[in-house]
């Protein structure tokens, strides 16, 4: 508990503009930010606790797909750390991303809203 305690003291909650200057995250609300990367396919690119998403990540051999909801989300020294759980097992874990890094040819992971699913103008690219 100290642990998170401290965490959270030294979270500033405030936009990150990277070395680049790109606004890459930017908080809305307690509930709300914009994740201004490439590989977040959200109406956007808002990230709303308790809301759901379709999580896409790189696997060795291809990829897993799993439905998840956002629980939190927090960043630290460029760093922004994800906070979700798997619907279906239900299992909490953290997505992490260094900001820095604003290149749209690596990703570990993607996130995408139902809106954004459903809209017939998505093209996803997944190189091999």
């Amino acid at each position: 508990m100290m642990l998170l305690t401290y965490w959270n003291l030294r979270m500033n909650n405030e936009p990150y503009i990277n070395a680049a200057g790109h606004l890459v995250l930017d908080y809305i609300s307690p509930d709300t930010i914009i994740l201004d990367l490439p590989f977040i396919m959200t109406t956007g690119k808002q990230l709303t606790k308790n809301m759901p998403y379709l999580k896409v990540e790189k696997k060795v051999v291809g990829e897993d797909v799993a439905a998840i909801r956002l629980l939190g989300f927090q960043d630290y020294h460029g760093i922004i750390y994800l906070n979700v759980q798997d619907l279906k097992t239900e299992k909490c874990y953290n997505l992490s991303w260094n900001m820095e890094i604003d290149d749209s040819n690596i990703w570990f992971w993607s996130l995408a809203d139902m809106v954004t699913l459903t809209d017939g103008n998505l093209t996803l690219t997944i190189k091999i």
